[in-house]
């Protein structure tokens, strides 16, 4: 569970200051299936980062760009994971999961917390 939460905040983070999914920002030029560009002008990658440029803007600038851009809409979907973390742990949900590993045999491999 935390990490399924932690991956869901990053992709947030990514969304907001990349104008890029999590796996557009990292695969970015270095896989196929994903554009140097994710897509749309303002989108960075990771491998934009390293080289500074993303086209014919700096990064900085457009990361600046972007997160005023979006912004709002990631606090709101910060707020709604944090949300969702609450309700899980409080529906017993991580109870369920630990219970189910636990039968399976992968009780010390799999925990919700």
């Amino acid at each position: 569970m935390p990490i399924i939460f932690s991956l869901a905040t990053l992709n947030v983070i990514s969304r907001a200051a990349f104008n890029n999914s999590l796996a557009g920002f990292a695969m970015g030029g270095y896989a196929g299936g994903y554009s140097a560009t994710g897509g749309s002008t303002s989108a960075i990658t990771f491998q934009e980062i390293l080289s500074g440029q993303t086209g014919t803007v700096n990064v900085g600038t457009q990361i600046g760009e972007n997160i005023k851009k979006n912004g709002l809409m990631a606090v709101g979907a910060l707020v709604l994971i944090k949300v969702a973390q609450k309700a899980v742990v409080g529906l017993g949900v991580n109870r369920s999961i630990n219970k189910l590993s636990d039968s399976v045999g992968l009780g010390s491999t799999v925990r919700a917390n």
